[in-house]
């Protein structure tokens, strides 16, 4: 009887203390982002905001989401706002290589990390920002020039001559796309191949369309043998003025475009397109990544650093592969 009495006093001492113990740890700090995306002008660019929203939000975190519009003072404004709020880290697409010193050495000095998603920037303190994270868009056009040194033999044409249409001249993705299809044209002995002009579009389907009209108004657009489009909208809107036309886009020219829309696989499908370069969009897992891993490195202290570029895997679809291989998209 004695020993059980012991063992009931010891029961409820121990329940006595386990109440008495505090269980509840304090709840972690809340990681806010504050996400700048450059516009909505194609569905490539409704997909990487998509992307990285659904990502960060499935991930558990806070997000403040702003659209820059397609202009730098909205973006910088909006940075600005992050920065006032007091946001955790930065994430953003710059609509323009140049122009962010000023509003990143604000961020800086609010010991606020900033990651750049798809273009990256020219700056001349590379601190001001942790990571780049997004496509190799000089591979992106060494691709695009790759195939279109393979579009003749030296017997059909000695020199083949090419209208290139970019995005705008400020953008990191037209410069460098410009950069690396130019220098692998270059590359071909035996046929010389030629930027005649280089039109700018600013990525919209309209503005294509619209260049290419007065193009084939003003110059002689039979001496073009290959159109090299930096994205999927504006080569749909020059097969629109080429629609108008006695041109078959994919036969009596060339069409080299970038980013992988479905509705432009569905014109190489139709053979009025030839090659499509895939940038891909998909950039939420990637800087998910990223993001994890630097405030992991901050809490152990460690001083480790994430990579400076973080690069996304990517391919090409062509009329000289299997078409029917080409998995489904997703924008």
């Amino acid at each position: 009887m004695k020993k059980l009495q012991v063992i009931l006093i010891g029961l409820c001492l121990l329940f006595a203390n386990v109440s008495c113990t505090p269980q509840e740890s304090e709840p972690e700090k809340d990681i806010i982002i504050g996400f700048s995306q450059s516009g909505i002008e194609s569905s490539w660019r409704k997909r990487h905001t998509e992307s990285i929203l659904s990502a960060l939000k499935s991930d558990g975190y806070q997000v403040m989401y702003r659209n820059g519009m397609m202009q730098q003072s909205q973006q910088i404004q909006d940075i600005r706002a992050f920065i006032a709020y007091k946001v955790d880290m930065i994430v953003f697409t710059p609509i323009s290589h140049t122009g962010w010193d000023a509003v990143l050495k604000e961020a800086k000095q609010a010991n606020i990390p900033v990651i750049l998603v798809d273009r990256d920037i020219t700056i001349d303190d590379t601190s001001l920002f942790t990571s780049h994270i997004g496509p190799n868009f000089k591979a992106e056009g060494n691709r695009a020039g790759i195939y279109a040194s393979s579009c003749f033999t030296s017997e059909e044409k000695s020199e083949v001559n090419i209208l290139e249409v970019s995005g705008n001249a400020d953008s990191y993705g037209s410069i460098l796309r410009h950069s690396g299809f130019d220098e692998t044209i270059r590359n071909r002995s035996n046929i010389t191949l030629t930027i005649k002009e280089t039109l700018y579009g600013n990525y919209t389907r309209t503005m294509g369309e619209e260049l290419m009209r007065n193009y084939i108004k003003e110059k002689n657009i039979k001496e073009i043998d290959i159109i090299y489009s930096h994205n999927d909208e504006m080569t749909l809107g020059i097969l629109d003025a080429l629609d108008a036309v006695d041109i078959k886009p994919g036969k009596d020219i060339k069409i080299i475009t970038i980013d992988g829309q479905n509705d432009v696989i569905k014109e190489l499908k139709k053979g009025r397109v030839n090659c499509v370069v895939e940038c891909n969009p998909d950039a939420g897992p990637y800087l998910i990544s990223a993001i994890e891993r630097y405030f992991k490195y901050q809490e152990d202290g460690s001083n480790k650093e994430i990579p400076r570029e973080i690069y996304m895997t990517e391919t090409v679809f062509s009329d000289k592969g299997d078409l029917d291989a080409i998995p489904p998209r997703n924008y």
